[in-house]
């Protein structure tokens, strides 16, 4: 038997409420709290009787704040899943839902015809079985895979899936996603893409994840975007993933130009809609880039710009303005020491997947995260699949110093012009109150600096107090 108690919203109200409940021995199965005004109790009680039923109605009326009583069918969670459960049944696209670690969760009929599985045995079995091809961690970081139209086989079929996360809390936060739904709708072969796009990840770790939550809004936008930051940043990779995580991915394709001596030529043919990539504008001269602008005016509308570029100034005025309204930075890796070993992990497991039980000894991460890395990204990867390389032909199951290529740790400063006219003692003093106030600024407190750099907090306040430097003391 299943009950509605609405009631007012006072403490202790419940609980007298089950308190009835345990005096009369009957057992509640389940509750539910809610209603349109939040002023509804519902219970189930599987064995209670109708005389039972009336006897505690009689109850409940007396405790003070209950104002109505009364038998449904349904519990308001049970009519929802019901009801849920009938549409997707009805609906004739494959439709599932996957955990975070790619188990279906729940599928409806069609899904169980497109795996060739009865309905029953589909909860529990892992999505990589019938789709290999797709990066269901990836998926749920909601960056490396198109969310709209990515090209799947099941059994011979072809399908395009659309999915969306399932976030329990912050939808911005990763560790809130619980799974995805996913709809998967069937292709005509001749519309098919054969080939999938390699599943490529943004490492949203430190102050990259900034980046890729910019990336998640602009990319439904259709106004130009510049992709800026140090050559190995991966501007070219997040170029990529504005196509495949905007709708156009389903219905476009993605035109991707490479500057050739010194210019770039765009195509005279172009679909009316999609993407097109212009890659590393800096590498044009004035007079290409003039031309290029009069080209890009000609073209449709619909047509998606996404550019890249390593130094700014290198650009026309008029470049920069048509691509002022929508930008994304990506940050250096030296400017993410405390993420750099997470990073040099990731690439690890990425370059060298035969390689899943190699760790990075302790010397090892503390050169890595000491490194200034010039070439970012790209150097990193050739450093680590080099270590991995000559890790596997000594036979050993960690990357110690001996097995890594040279470094040569210099830190990227510019003495030769910054230090002129300058002691070392004076370039010393420089570097280190520019330092402090750097460190100091918006700071709560000269203790906190203290624990992040490891000295006493006498010594930061004497520091600040010889450079002219003030900051709150707590």
């Amino acid at each position: 038997m299943r009950v509605e108690i609405t009631c007012a919203n006072r403490v202790g109200i419940l609980h007298e409420i089950m308190q009835i409940f345990g005096e009369y021995r009957i057992n509640v199965t389940s509750g539910e709290l809610g209603g349109d005004s939040g002023d509804k109790v519902y219970l189930l009680a599987p064995g209670m009787l109708s005389t039972q039923y009336q006897t505690i109605e009689k109850s409940l009326y007396r405790v003070p704040g209950v104002q109505r009583v009364r038998r449904i069918s349904l519990l308001p969670m049970e009519r929802r899943y019901f009801e849920l459960d009938t549409l997707l049944q009805h609906v004739t696209d494959p439709v599932l839902s996957v955990d975070r670690e790619g188990r279906v969760v729940a599928a409806n009929l069609a899904a169980a015809r497109a795996f060739g599985v009865s309905l029953d045995r589909v909860p529990g079995l892992q999505l990589q079985r019938f789709l290999p091809l797709m990066q269901v961690a990836e998926l749920l970081r909601d960056y490396a895979v198109p969310r709209f139209g990515l090209p799947v086989v099941v059994r011979g079929q072809n399908f395009r899936v659309d999915w969306s996360p399932i976030a329990l809390d912050t939808p911005r936060d990763v560790d809130s996603l619980a799974g995805a739904v996913l709809r998967m709708q069937p292709w005509e072969k001749s519309e098919f893409i054969a080939e999938l796009p390699r599943p490529v990840a943004l490492w949203d770790f430190d102050l990259r994840r900034d980046s890729c939550l910019q990336l998640q809004d602009l990319a439904e936008l259709a106004s130009p975007l510049l992709i800026t930051g140090e050559r190995g940043t991966g501007k070219s990779i997040f170029a990529g993933a504005v196509h495949y995580l905007s709708p156009a991915a389903a219905r476009a394709d993605c035109h991707r130009i490479v500057p050739q001596e010194g210019r770039m030529e765009i195509p005279s043919r172009l679909r009316a809609s999609g993407t097109l990539i212009l890659e590393d504008l800096h590498r044009l001269n004035s007079e290409s880039q003039i031309a290029l602008l009069r080209r890009l005016r000609t073209l449709s509308s619909s047509i998606r710009l996404v550019a890249t570029c390593c130094d700014l100034k290198a650009l026309q005025p008029a470049v920069v303005q048509l691509f002022s309204s929508l930008s994304i930075s990506l940050p250096p890796l030296r400017n993410m020491r405390p993420a750099i070993s997470r990073f040099a992990r990731t690439l690890l497991r990425q370059e060298c997947p035969d390689e899943a039980e190699l760790e990075f000894g302790e010397e090892v991460e503390s050169l890595i995260r000491r490194y200034d890395w010039p070439d970012n990204f790209s150097e990193l990867r050739d450093f680590i699949v080099a270590a991995a390389g000559n890790c596997r032909r000594q036979g050993a199951s960690s990357i110690t110093m001996q097995h890594l290529p040279g470094l040569n740790l210099q830190a990227r400063l510019p003495w030769k012009d910054w230090g002129r006219g300058l002691n070392y003692k004076e370039m010393m003093e420089q570097l280190e109150r520019a330092l402090l106030s750097d460190l100091i600024a918006g700071r709560p407190s000269t203790r906190e600096l203290a624990r992040e750099l490891g000295i006493s907090h006498t010594a930061v306040a004497n520091k600040l107090r010889k450079y002219g430097l003030s900051a709150n003391k707590k």
